[in-house]
């Protein structure tokens, strides 16, 4: 299998005996899990952070199935009530 996230679509392709078995592609891409972290931190922790925070976020702890120990990062941004830069809890 072949999965291909881009910034507007994600592509996937099923390979087999050297030919695509399935193919599709979809419009949820990396954009919309950028967007994602940013309204989950906001929502959660009151925590505003911009799209590169985001984009760094995703590249270093995302993943596509469960991990058997979580990763932790450390970030930081603003709040939402104050705009006062504040460390990530």
């Amino acid at each position: 299998m072949v999965v291909d996230i881009g910034g507007g679509t994600t592509d996937v392709a099923v390979i087999s005996l050297s030919g695509i078995v399935y193919s599709r592609s979809v419009r949820v891409a990396g954009n919309e899990m950028d967007e994602a972290v940013m309204q989950f931190l906001k929502r959660k922790y009151n925590l505003l952070i911009g799209e590169r925070t985001a984009e760094a976020i995703k590249m270093e702890v995302g993943s596509a199935y469960p991990l058997d120990k979580p990763l932790h990062m450390e970030i930081k941004g603003a709040t939402s009530s104050k705009a006062c830069p504040v460390p990530s809890p």
